[in-house]
């Protein structure tokens, strides 16, 4: 892992940057979701914002993209997307991204939170919590997506297509009326 630390210093995202991070909130825009992982963070503010996702890219060889939303989330906040191989190596790039964006933030370690999308608590940014919840494999992802969804075809005797790729919608529609674990026979 080659990063650059030259674009943030300490302080520098201070009070504009929020300590919760989402996971596979949002689908890849540049690939399969069971090959790459979509990290998001909030900020208070565009230009840090578009500084930062330049950063991002610029300093992580491991950072596929970055982006920025196109439109505020609210008043004067943007999503900042960082897109990353689905691989068991990515729980050490997200906390050497946190890490460094905790230096730069002025936040402390401990701040830092993270939500799956298919959670509805957040939980503290560690090797431990991140290996529990989030799938870092494709494979583990597409036991803990596509299976599932397969499985409710099955059961609606819809015909399964295994190679389905962008179903995070339906899983994200499933959780929140409150579904996605009566299906569930695991």
């Amino acid at each position: 892992m080659t990063k650059i630390s030259e674009a943030f210093e300490v302080g520098d995202l201070k009070l504009v940057l929020e300590p919760k991070i989402h996971i596979d909130d949002f689908c890849s825009k540049i690939g399969k979701d069971d090959e790459i992982m979509v990290v998001s963070f909030l900020v208070n503010d565009k230009e840090a914002s578009i500084d930062l996702v330049d950063f991002l890219e610029k300093g992580y060889d491991f950072i596929l993209d970055a982006d920025i939303s196109a439109s505020e989330i609210r008043p004067g906040s943007y999503l900042v997307f960082v897109e990353l191989l689905r691989r068991a190596r990515i729980i050490s790039q997200i906390l050497l991204i946190t890490s460094d964006l905790t230096a730069a933030s002025g936040l402390n370690k401990k701040d830092w939170k993270f939500r799956y999308v298919t959670d509805d608590k957040y939980y503290p940014v560690t090797k431990e919590e991140l290996k529990a919840h989030v799938p870092l494999t494709p494979r583990a992802y597409k036991e803990k997506v596509i299976s599932p969804i397969a499985e409710m075809k099955q059961l609606s005797g819809i015909p399964t297509n295994e190679s389905i790729s962008k179903n995070l919608g339906l899983q994200v529609l499933q959780h929140a009326a409150g579904i996605d674990k009566s299906l569930r026979t695991k």
